[in-house]
């Protein structure tokens, strides 16, 4: 007979702790045009499926799936954290064409009629977005929260300013996965070092309806339809929250989260497409927020200088 778990997943309240887990496919737009529709859609919801299995085997629980993206939530960090570090073992031992990406956040959530609200969640999708595939990234609440023999697990990635938040804080990248030898070991900068090399890059905006050059603490910078974003763009192809920047390591980097998508073209290259993907902003080029630049009213220059 199987035994009860000692902590069972957690009950709807009015509010609670917990943590707050997003996991997004990545590579899903290639495999829709390898496939077509069915045998792609049929191929992410099996992906879906076993990620919602292993989240349940570490006594989580599914709150919904967006489209491509699950969102759960853990009455522990610990559990999070240990579901997190299978599901993109598991991925990765596939060796298919689908990754994904995951952001989770750890606090107070407002629970209602089987969703979750707040800061918590607003926070676990916004490191969810700056998640590349096979990376898994936390924030210093969900580091806070988990027992101090897993912190070690955790490495600084870059300072922040989470969503609504003037202030900047540490995220963290989870190492899921086997350290490298010494010989093929990656060397990372401190935040302090990479903070200091590259203090005097800017990204400048132009277009008819406005402008601003970007400082590296000036990020998370926002573009879209929305009041609330620091530059507001009306065109009925963008989104309220179209996309993002972000100062990561040295480079700006658009990250996208609209329903169109957003297309870039450096200059001298062809355009690029991302459509919840990001993209370094490097030397000159321009930016068109949901549709093809020949089909765009708002045209976006951007100009990275150093």
């Amino acid at each position: 007979m199987p035994t009860k778990p000692s902590n069972p997943p957690p009950q709807d309240t009015n509010s609670s702790q917990c943590a707050i887990m997003f996991a997004d496919v990545c590579g899903s737009s290639s495999l829709y045009k390898a496939l077509g529709n069915h045998a792609a859609e049929f191929k992410i919801r099996q992906l879906l499926v076993r990620v919602t299995s292993l989240v349940e085997q570490h006594q989580g629980l599914l709150i919904k799936t967006l489209g491509d993206e699950v969102m759960v939530r853990f009455n522990s960090a610990q559990h999070a954290l240990e579901a997190a570090k299978l599901i993109q073992q598991s991925v990765a031992s596939e060796g298919g064409s689908l990754q994904l990406r995951i952001g989770i956040n750890f606090g107070s959530v407002l629970l209602k009629q089987g969703d979750a609200f707040g800061d918590t969640v607003n926070d676990a999708a916004f490191v969810a977005q700056i998640a590349r595939a096979e990376e898994i990234i936390l924030t210093q609440a969900f580091v806070s929260a988990l027992p101090t023999s897993k912190v070690p697990l955790c490495k600084e990635f870059d300072r922040v300013a989470l969503k609504g938040d003037g202030e900047k804080s540490v995220i963290y990248r989870l190492q899921w996965q086997a350290e490298k030898s010494v010989g093929q070991a990656t060397q990372v900068m401190s935040l302090i070092q990479t903070t200091q090399q590259f203090h005097k890059h800017s990204l400048r905006l132009e277009s008819d309806q406005g402008q601003a050059t970007i400082a590296p603490e000036e990020t998370p910078f926002h573009l879209g339809r929305a009041t609330t974003n620091q530059l507001q763009l009306e065109s009925n192809f963008a989104s309220r929250d179209h996309c993002h920047i972000l100062y990561r390591r040295g480079k700006f980097v658009l990250i996208d989260h609209s329903t169109n998508g957003t297309y870039v073209t450096p200059a001298g290259q062809r355009e690029i497409y991302l459509r919840r993907e990001e993209l370094p902003l490097e030397g000159r080029g321009e930016i068109s927020l949901g549709c093809p630049a020949q089909d765009s009213p708002l045209i976006i220059s951007y100009h990275f200088s150093n």
